[in-house]
């Protein structure tokens, strides 16, 4: 079971780097370029200080990639319950968008959350197309 997921893992190495550069173009343009607020530093549990926005555009690169990668692992052992599971990868993937597009709304201001939602999205949507398709059907076959 572990090589195939090493497998998938390396038949999507592209598209994960992809992806994360996405993600820290995303988070460049909305907190840099166009100021949005981050979220809460996650460090600072009892006051109101923002993510700092330069680490948060390099993080976004690494949260990207390293979450990205767990789908690739999610994928993979779908493809062991499923007959279908690029239908049930991006249910799963679009369920995570809405659900933690609502919890977005407790990080820190309305333009945080906005933001978040954003980037999200600028991950996700690739995520959800290109993923399946870096596999492909010989990457999963057991």
């Amino acid at each position: 079971m572990i090589n195939h997921h090493i497998m998938a893992m390396k038949a999507s190495v592209r598209t994960l780097l992809l992806i994360g550069i996405l993600a820290t173009a995303g988070a460049g343009i909305l907190t840099l370029g166009m100021g949005m607020d981050t979220p809460w530093a996650p460090w600072e549990k009892q006051s109101e200080i923002m993510f700092p926005p330069v680490l948060f555009t390099a993080a976004s690169f690494v949260a990207a990639v390293a979450f990205c990668a767990g789908t690739v692992v999610l994928h993979t052992f779908l493809a062991t319950l499923t007959n279908d599971p690029d239908k049930w990868w991006r249910v799963s993937g679009v369920m995570f968008l809405v659900i933690y597009g609502t919890y977005s709304f407790g990080s820190g201001t309305f333009e945080a959350a906005i933001m978040l939602n954003l980037l999200h999205l600028t991950v996700g949507i690739p995520a959800l197309t290109l993923i399946p398709r870096s596999l492909g059907k010989k990457s999963i076959s057991f």
